[in-house]
């Protein structure tokens, strides 16, 4: 716990520097222990293909050296002692040497004891040709000892094959080794790595929690201050690195800002009130004003329109007295038209009733001969029943006389039976054709009776709107009488008007001129008014701008929730 409180205590600088570190010594021991290995197999492949560097020496150069050198000196042509044949021996030995030091796991230790009793037993052989030069031995001993030499040589090619073959499969599964333990170790080496980015990211999440959650606090709180909320509490972080720093300092920010708004709207509540109690009177007083500017201007406006009404009146009193004798004279005219139109409707009234009475005369006239048509319709049926009647007879002696044809034993009686037959059956077409021509003549009287029917209803329409046109005649004949009436009470109510606009007459010129004096006074009440007006406005005007400035600062301090 002590531990966890001083790393949150440890600035994002150190915190962030410590898992560098950590991160770079991770991967610095991973790719030591990479490097430590791949050296090995770098060492290993070395000391495999030196191994199989000095066994082809062995095989090729130095036999072949040792082999000519021999040659050279059993056939006379180098001296013994100035001849390199030990040289070569001890090259052979001293590679042979290098394969065994080589080979620390022991896997040719058979083949090189082999080749090193070969050469031994060579070394002996060359000692052998020396002592048998230095005592001029004859040639076939010499050549003896020449051949033992070559079998041996051969002997040792044979064998350093053996340990060539034996070192190439060697290094065949050493290499098959080296690539099997390589292709493990670059994957411990990767999931290495990914552990140690694993680890790394455990850890920058595990470090940056520390910082991340109380910023995301704070950037939450700081939104919900900058929408008005101010009933978030305080950020409570005990670390004392720059994250804790910060949170503090947000911390007194919120309380200062929290107590500045508080005073800031209590005293906004008061000046509201202060300024509404005064814009308050100001309006009142400017509602007065105006109340008495529009009294006043209004006056004015009412007598210059009355200036003018009377000057007008003046004017047209002369076109009203010559105008109302010709209103006499066309009131007259109308009177006269009125009584022609009213002869004109009582001539029409007549003329209805009497095409009124030919219409019931013609209703009447087609309600008998629908009566009629019934008659023949029910006499049709009747004759069709009677058809219907003959047709069975008909059919009955058909029947009768094919059966006794068929009767054996009247015969004789054949002919007459069918020419009874031949009657019957021509009677039986007759009446089919009767039937026809009836039903026809059925169907015709139903499509006149359909009709008949149709121009009834026509009848009964046509005379119901001749009832209909003779209301409203009617109704016209009154209107005409009452308007008769009227325009006689009008001529006599325009003869006492006459009268009284004399008398109008002189009350206008009386206004005319007490309008005068009136005028010139309103003028100035209306002045001394728009002056006060205008003052009021200002000052109005300035009081309503500081009501609308408070109330938005008290809009902006009121969307903070304490």
């Amino acid at each position: 716990m002590k531990m966890n409180v001083k790393l949150s205590d440890l600035s994002l600088r150190t915190r962030l520097i410590l898992v560098f570190i950590v991160i770079l010594l991770s991967l610095a021991a991973i790719n030591c222990v990479q490097i430590y290995l791949f050296v090995g197999y770098v060492k290993q492949y070395n000391a495999m293909m030196e191994t199989i560097t000095l066994t082809n020496t062995i095989n090729g150069e130095l036999k072949q050296q040792l082999d000519n050198e021999i040659r050279d000196i059993a056939y006379g042509r180098v001296p013994f002692g100035e001849g390199n044949q030990y040289e070569f021996l001890a090259n052979m030995r001293e590679n042979l040497n290098q394969i065994e030091k080589d080979d620390k796991k022991g896997r040719f230790v058979q083949e090189i004891s082999a080749v090193r009793e070969n050469l031994s037993s060579a070394n002996d052989y060359i000692d052998k040709l020396g002592e048998q030069i230095q005592r001029n031995a004859p040639a076939d001993e010499k050549n003896t000892t020449y051949e033992y030499i070559t079998i041996i040589t051969d002997l040792i090619d044979n064998q350093v094959q053996t340990l060539l073959q034996s070192t190439l499969n060697a290094s065949e599964l050493s290499q098959k080794s080296i690539v099997t333990s390589l292709k493990r170790d670059i994957t411990i080496y990767i999931a290495s790595f990914i552990g140690v980015i694993i680890l790394s990211f455990l850890f920058a999440w595990y470090i940056s929690g520390s910082f991340v959650k109380p910023i995301r606090a704070l950037g939450k709180k700081t939104n919900e201050i900058a929408e008005g909320n101010l009933t978030i509490g305080a950020i409570a972080i005990p670390s004392k690195n720059e994250i804790g720093d910060l949170c503090r300092s947000y911390n007194r920010m919120f309380y200062n800002l929290k107590d500045i708004i508080v005073n800031v709207r209590n005293t906004n509540d008061l000046v509201v009130l202060t300024s509404k109690d005064i814009h308050q009177s100001i309006l009142e007083n400017r509602l007065a004003g105006e109340e008495v500017a529009e009294a006043t201007q209004t006056i004015s406006i009412n007598l210059h329109k009355q200036d003018e009404l009377i000057r007008k009146s003046a004017s047209t009193f002369d076109l009203v007295f010559q105008t109302f004798n010709e209103i006499l004279l066309k009131t007259n005219k109308i009177y006269s038209h009125s009584s022609e139109a009213l002869q004109t409707n009582e001539e029409i009234q007549q003329q209805i009733k009497s095409f009124e009475q030919k219409f019931i005369n013609y209703d009447k006239k087609l309600q008998q001969i629908n009566v009629d048509l019934e008659y023949i319709y029910r006499s049709t049926n009747h004759f069709n029943e009677m058809y219907r009647l003959i047709r069975l007879i008909a059919k009955e002696p058909n029947l009768l006389s094919r059966q006794l044809h068929n009767d054996e034993e009247e015969i004789k009686n054949k002919t007459e039976i069918n020419r009874a037959s031949e009657l019957f059956n021509e009677l039986y077409k007759r009446s089919h054709l009767t039937e026809k021509e009836t039903l026809q003549t059925h169907q015709r009287i139903s499509s006149i009776k359909d009709q008949i029917s149709f121009y009834l209803n026509d009848i009964h329409e046509s005379i119901n709107i001749t009832e209909q046109l003779k209301s409203t005649f009617l109704k016209k004949h009154t209107i005409t009488r009452n308007e008769e009436i009227e325009y006689q009470r009008i001529s006599s109510h325009m003869q006492e008007a006459f009268k009284q606009m004399e008398s109008v007459r002189q009350i206008i010129s009386e206004i005319e001129y007490s309008s005068k004096l009136s005028k010139s006074e309103v003028i100035a009440i209306a002045a001394m008014g728009e002056e006060q007006l205008t003052t009021l406005e200002e000052v109005s005007d300035a009081s309503y701008k500081l009501v609308e400035r408070i109330q938005k600062m008290k809009d902006n301090i009121r969307q903070f929730t304490i």
